[in-house]
């Protein structure tokens, strides 16, 4: 019972995505359903009518009442069809919405999330999870809610023109309907299963395309290889299971549907004989009946279907429940923030990756830095000392347990994460290019930058002699991940895309630790050229690189 009570709350809240539009798409529906079973009235009808006629002879009048049921059906269509357009339209624009809120999410999720959670684990949520969800919008509610809808415009003629037999049909076609209902409940834990493992087969494959080099060189990557073929076998057997599942469902449809079809023609002739009914009302009735029957038989059959995707709902629903990163930092200390001249200052932060930890586990504790406008530092440590925490905690990628944070002399918490982040340019040690152009990739740090200025940067990221010789200059394709550049290519065109940014505050993360001689002398010559222009903190190890700041913080 409790089962049933949350599948029908689910079913609810799938409903209220909708908003106040969802009125229109079920409206939709209801008039979808009721003038499509209109034109089955009608038939009936005009069945009913030829078979009472025919024996009189009486063609004036038979032709005067073709005319008008065919009219009546005409209508009836059309009306159908017009309700058709407004249903498609709602359930594409209810699917928008929602593959808007999970890329929203991605946006606003917490750094930390993403650094506990497999990326294959988030594009199985968008490629495989929505799309189902989706598709409750798309067909699984309208295949089980017009054929009860109906069931139940059929029903009021039947019910005219012979209520003993509709009731027998009634009866016959309700232990049909309950043996259906058996296998809601194992469809549904089917579908559940099978998201479990689509998210594990879309994890084995992320890694074997972003591993490939590794994938092909070690045991281990054709292990990958064995784990993924061992996930897509489980998922074979469980989508057999769910075929299986729903070609019992078919099988005992249509074996119901000819032992009713058998207990139409009994009882029908048995209420003809009786004087129950005419044999025009049991022709009007036998027209009903097929598509009665029909409707009946798929509301059986796709309410187990319908259950099934709402477990793909859930899991989106589960997600869209995560954690939000904070706008605003919240429980930095307020402090005086005076001394303008300050690039960055950092008053006692304690910090630990494991909030539950004990005080005497804090990676940072009561930490302390203070950096001058237009000066360079290095930041400097043993490996796990806390460097790059450092970069994360001035990136606002995860909030500090204590202290405060001022950039220009303003608090962080006072301000919005995009304001923040506004006045910090970001060069990894791994930097990320986009599939598009070199340009593309540049501009990406202002997108209504100029030629010129895209140009003007590449130079002084030492960037623009070396694409200027590229096959097609500016326009090259970078590859995805960059992957048909160097290195040291890639990187100064990051440090290119962060200059162009504009932010008074560059940031680098160990930005040549990964670079051959010559390509990280040509980037610590990009950041000679910038040190009178803005504030640089370099986190480093390489003494050529830590030669270059005006100062050292070592950690």
């Amino acid at each position: 019972m409790k089962k049933n009570g949350n599948t029908w709350k689910l079913f609810l809240r799938t409903m209220r995505v909708m908003g106040k539009r969802g009125i229109l798409y079920l409206l939709a529906i209801v008039m979808m359903s009721g003038t499509f079973a209109m034109f089955g009235v009608f038939s009936a009808l005009l069945m009913k009518r030829v078979v009472d006629l025919a024996p009189t002879g009486d063609l004036r009048r038979l032709g005067i009442t073709i005319a008008g049921i065919v009219a009546g059906g005409v209508l009836s269509l059309v009306c159908y069809r017009f309700f058709a357009i407004i249903y498609n339209v709602e359930a594409k624009r209810v699917y928008g919405v929602l593959y808007e809120k999970v890329l929203d999410l991605e946006m606003k999720l917490p750094y930390s999330y993403y650094e506990t959670h497999h990326s294959g684990e988030i594009m199985s949520k968008v490629s495989y999870d929505l799309g189902r969800m989706g598709d409750i919008y798309g067909s699984r509610l309208r295949r089980t809610l017009m054929p009860f809808l109906q069931v139940l415009v059929f029903l009021v003629p039947m019910f005219f023109l012979s209520w003993q037999l509709t009731l027998c049909l009634i009866a016959v076609n309700g232990i049909m309907f309950a043996v259906d209902m058996a296998v809601t409940e194992p469809m549904r834990e089917a579908s559940r299963s099978l998201s479990e493992i689509n998210s594990g087969m879309t994890q084995r494959l992320s890694d074997l395309l972003q591993g490939m080099e590794q994938a092909r060189m070690y045991r281990a990557g054709r292990e990958t290889v064995t784990a993924y073929q061992e996930k897509n076998d489980l998922y074979v057997k469980k989508t057999k299971r769910v075929i299986w599942l729903s070609a019992c469902l078919e099988s005992s449809s249509r074996g119901f549907e000819l032992m009713c079809l058998l207990v139409f023609l009994l009882l029908g002739v048995y209420f003809v004989q009786k004087g129950y009914t005419t044999l025009g009302a049991l022709a009007a009735i036998y027209t009903l009946y097929g598509n009665f029957s029909s409707q009946f038989l798929q509301v059986g059959q796709y309410f187990p279907q319908l259950v099934s995707y709402l477990a793909y709902a859930q899991n989106i629903f589960d997600f869209l429940e995560e954690e939000r990163e904070q706008e605003q930092m919240d429980g930095l200390q307020d402090e005086d923030s005076s001394g303008s001249e300050m690039a960055v200052r950092m008053r006692d932060i304690d910090f630990s990756y494991d909030t539950a930890k004990a005080e005497n586990a804090l990676l940072l504790r009561r930490f302390c830095m203070d950096i001058r406008m237009g000066e360079c530092v290095a930041i400097t440590g043993a490996s796990g000392c806390g460097k790059t925490t450092i970069s994360k905690l001035l990136l606002g990628l995860y909030p500090v347990q204590n202290g405060c944070i001022c950039i220009h002399g303003k608090n962080v918490a006072d301000m919005t994460k995009q304001e923040w982040r506004q006045k910090i340019a970001y060069v990894p040690q791994e930097p990320y290019l986009f599939h598009g152009s070199i340009r593309e990739n540049i501009r990406m740090g202002r997108l209504d930058a100029s030629e010129e200025e895209i140009i003007e940067a590449a130079k002084l990221a030492n960037a623009h002699d070396f694409i200027i010789h590229l096959e097609n200059g500016y326009d090259t394709e970078a590859g995805e991940r960059g992957d048909r550049l160097s290195g040291g290519q890639r990187q100064r065109i990051a440090i290119a895309r962060a200059i162009l940014k504009g932010a008074p505050i560059m940031l680098l993360d160990e930005a040549t630790s990964a670079l051959d001689n010559e390509s990280e002398q040509l980037v610590n010559d990009a950041m000679k050229k910038l040190q009178r222009q803005m504030t640089i903190i370099m986190i480093a190890h390489r003494p050529s690189t830590i030669a270059l700041a005006n100062r050292v913080v070592e950690m």
